[in-house]
């Protein structure tokens, strides 16, 4: 979990908010909307289950309740404060 996390996990999160973006710019667009609307919900998903990773190891039970707060790790501060990541 720990090589996952530090090897892979912040290019797949970077991927969900570039998929985003895209979509918001309309830099990707298909024919049908529908298609849109389901790859715009599948990246939010994708970042959204990598924002809530357990970073830290102390989760046993990943069905806890959702707290609010993530302790990421230091290499992901300047994409998490950048405030167009959340535009």
């Amino acid at each position: 979990s720990v090589s996952f996390r530090d090897l892979c996990l912040f290019k797949v999160f970077q991927l969900g908010l570039t998929t985003l973006k895209q979509l918001q710019t309309r830099a990707i667009s298909t024919a049908n909307h529908r298609e849109e609307v389901i790859l715009g919900e599948q990246a939010l998903g994708l970042t959204v289950r990598c924002l809530n990773f357990d970073f830290i190891g102390t989760n046993p039970d990943e069905s806890t309740e959702d707290v609010g707060t993530i302790q990421a790790p230091t290499n992901w501060r300047p994409v998490l404060q950048d405030p167009s990541t959340t535009e």
